[in-house]
């Protein structure tokens, strides 16, 4: 019995390898899938995004600033900062981004914020987990997100930032913590307010739920866009008060907007 178990696995094998692709190409002409950006249909050996889409957000080249991930200009020591952060004090060691907030990086990103781009986010979030394993050869202990208050989580149907981050956490191979971080007070939006006034708008409106999670690790913390790093740096702040040995932020774009 023992002697027949490889040749049946290998007999297994080779009729999956030769059966799969017929398979799949027939599952194309029932059901061929679409972009996740564009929404025109895949060529058979396309996945999630189609080649045109895949091209336009490709990561954005270095050099950047090394604390906020602000582009800069080649030869520049961003050791303690550069122009527009040298002058924060920020809760997290630094920002990685996978691009900066404008083009189709842009279109993709307003896209995610709707609920029929939640698989979208999800992809974004895979390219950004291989930006930081092929680039940064990162590996936190756990992964989290910019959490969203239960009421515009309610109207929206998703957050937008949770997919991005399952699908970091599922590259890196890292555990996401879904719920250790509530948003407690209900705040406007920091993008229609002035950067002085999104540091006072989010005093007091996160909170980390589960402490003994959090204690002792090196934190991911996900987002879609930074700005001022407002956001982020409060959920930080929060995050190593909880006993957060550090915190490093990653998101999809760097903006420089006001």
């Amino acid at each position: 019995m023992s002697s027949k178990l490889p040749h049946n696995k290998s007999m297994k094998t080779m009729w999956s390898q030769i059966v799969s692709p017929w398979v799949d190409a027939g599952l194309y002409v029932i059901a061929p899938s679409q972009c996740h950006s564009c929404k025109q249909l895949l060529e058979h050996q396309e996945k999630w995004l189609c080649k045109s889409c895949l091209l336009q957000l490709q990561p954005a080249p270095e050099p950047k600033c090394t604390r906020c991930s602000a582009q800069v200009g080649p030869n520049i020591d961003t050791t303690n900062g550069c122009i527009y952060c040298k002058q924060d004090r920020f809760q997290f060691e630094r920002v990685i981004s996978y691009g900066f907030y404008q083009d189709k990086l842009k279109e993709v990103i307003l896209r995610i914020k709707h609920l029929e781009g939640e698989q979208l986010a999800q992809t974004m979030g895979s390219f950004l987990g291989l930006h930081i394993s092929n680039t940064l050869q990162l590996k936190p202990d756990l992964i989290t997100c910019i959490p969203v208050h239960w009421w515009k989580r309610l109207i929206k149907g998703h957050n937008q930032t949770e997919s991005i981050a399952k699908g970091v956490a599922e590259v890196l191979g890292v555990n996401f913590g879904s719920r250790i971080l509530r948003k407690v007070r209900f705040t406007p939006e920091q993008s229609r307010l002035l950067p002085t006034e999104r540091r006072k708008n989010l005093r007091r409106a996160f909170a980390c739920t589960n402490h003994s999670l959090v204690r002792c690790k090196h934190i991911l913390l996900v987002d879609d866009v930074l700005t001022t790093g407002a956001t982020a740096n409060n959920v930080a702040k929060v995050l190593v008060g909880a006993g957060a040995k550090s915190v490093i932020v990653a998101v999809l774009a760097r903006s420089f907007g006001k």
